[in-house]
């Protein structure tokens, strides 16, 4: 396990074991962040494998990563069950648990050269527990030839890290990328100075002074260091970088070389990824235009034509809710179609948009009338449809069961086709046709969905995260 003289060195097999190892509950995950209450434990690298009971051939598999801006989450969390998955694909499904926050994502080669490329531990986490499944899978009933990655958010940027390593092909067949655009990976500079930072804090000389430290002690210090920071400086402090080994360049451009040329990849964003941030503070959908400041430098001379033509393509909506709109392209949907679109020059890539959402009800507060947001289609995806999060979730679930069940019931489909074939059930995504899945209700394919918006951000190259 990553504890002791372990605590910040890469991922070691088990050892092995006499007798029969009890494995059949739930482990703790690893340590969270102070915000929701610092849960888990450092030894804490362990997977959970559901198989269905139907025998017969060897079965696909789905390995699943969970996001949480990698330094929340865990493979215990109610919405990743994956018994409804496995049963409604007739697959293996599987989810894992990796370091977060200081103990996953820290750079300390600065301190000692022993423990380069420790800033993506969690990565390192991710990918062995994927050769773990390679290796083992059989014993479940798995095929080791048919494993696919899917993940959301940060799990779907590491994802996105491991397509951009050597040989992606040698840890699984199949990617789903999830709300997670590869420029989210961080350049190599922005990893050293997070480091910088959090070292700083702490007043940080050695790798013995981080040791000494308890995990509790570790979780202060982490939210010390990110004092002060706001906006996307905050939601991505921690995160996989661009290490010249396991990471050797910026995602998109590495998948233009062809580094997945070996893997199919289906990847997608929801329609409102940013309505998610209202849930915590609702203050978000009244950003107005002038207030807009991630906009890049290269694109801010154009930032009222820009707000115009999403203006334009959604009568009557707020100016809040439009920036949101603007939003949501530059930070997912825009950068994962470069990534489809850097794939596709290798092999068949499918893209979907995640549309449904909580009925709006006229006369509420906009922020209980959210849009598709960020997350939001994980219940489908797993199957378990507990909206309770949500604004009037569980209403609508009571509500509409039954229609909600057949859309999840699709998306289940859509996931295991994808892991047993490749192929989700619509046309691929090129550069000329941009055939999308669109999942609503009455799920539907369209082609090129707001184009001319997406047209806008053509100047941006989305390369990697360096904020």
């Amino acid at each position: 396990p990553p504890t002791g003289p372990n605590r910040f060195r890469p991922p070691r097999p088990a050892a092995p074991w006499q007798g029969t190892l009890p494995a059949t509950a739930l482990k703790p995950g690893c340590p969270e962040d102070l915000s929701v209450g610092g849960d888990g434990v450092e030894d804490c690298l362990h997977l959970n494998v559901w198989a269905p009971r139907s025998g017969g051939a060897p079965k696909p598999v789905l390995v699943y990563l969970h996001g949480g801006a990698d330094e929340l989450g865990s493979a215990a969390g109610q919405v990743f069950d994956g018994g409804r998955l496995a049963v409604r694909g007739d697959a293996v499904v599987v989810d894992l648990d990796y370091r977060l926050g200081i103990l996953g994502w820290t750079e300390l080669g600065s301190l000692d050269p022993s423990y380069a490329g420790s800033g993506n531990n969690g990565l390192r986490d991710e990918a062995a527990a994927l050769a773990w499944v390679r290796r083992h899978i059989a014993a479940f009933g798995g095929d080791p030839g048919a494993v696919t990655v899917f993940g959301q958010s940060a799990g779907a940027v590491s994802i996105s890290a491991l397509l951009a390593g050597d040989h992606p092909e040698r840890l699984f067949r199949r990617a789903v990328v999830q709300s997670g655009p590869g420029y989210l990976v961080h350049t190599a500079a922005a990893a050293r100075r997070t480091a910088e930072r959090i070292l700083t804090t702490g007043g940080i000389r050695s790798v013995a002074d981080l040791d000494r430290l308890s995990t509790r002690e570790v979780l202060e210090l982490q939210e010390r260091a990110q004092g002060g920071l706001s906006g996307p400086s905050s939601a991505v402090f921690f995160g996989p970088s661009v290490d010249g080994a396991l990471v050797p360049g910026p995602v998109v451009e590495r998948i233009a070389a062809g580094s997945a040329r070996h893997v199919d990849v289906m990847t997608g964003t929801a329609e409102n990824e940013t309505d998610y941030w209202a849930l915590f503070d609702p203050r978000v959908l009244d950003v107005p235009l002038s207030a807009y400041r991630s906009l890049p430098p290269v694109l801010a001379g154009r930032r009222q034509e820009m707000y115009d033509r999403y203006a334009a393509n959604r009568p009557g909506l707020a100016e809040g809710r439009v920036v949101n709109a603007m939003i949501t392209d530059q930070t997912e949907r825009v950068p994962t179609l470069r990534l489809a679109e850097a794939q596709s020059r290798w092999r068949p890539t499918y893209v979907y948009q995640f549309d449904w959402h909580v009925p709006y009800v006229p006369g509420l507060p906009a922020a209980q009338n959210l849009g598709a947001m960020h997350t939001l289609e994980l219940p489908f995806v797993f199957g378990g449809l507990d909206l309770s999060r949500f604004p009037r979730g569980a209403q609508t679930v009571a509500e509409q069961g039954p229609a909600l069940a057949g859309l999840s019931d699709r998306m289940m489909a859509a996931w295991s086709d994808f892991a047993r074939r490749g192929e989700p059930g619509w046309p691929s995504y090129t550069p000329d046709g941009r055939a999308t899945r669109i999942w609503d209700l009455e799920p539907s394919v369209r082609y090129a969905p707001h184009d001319d918006e997406r047209a806008l951000w053509d100047d941006y190259d989305f390369a990697a995260w360096d904020g």
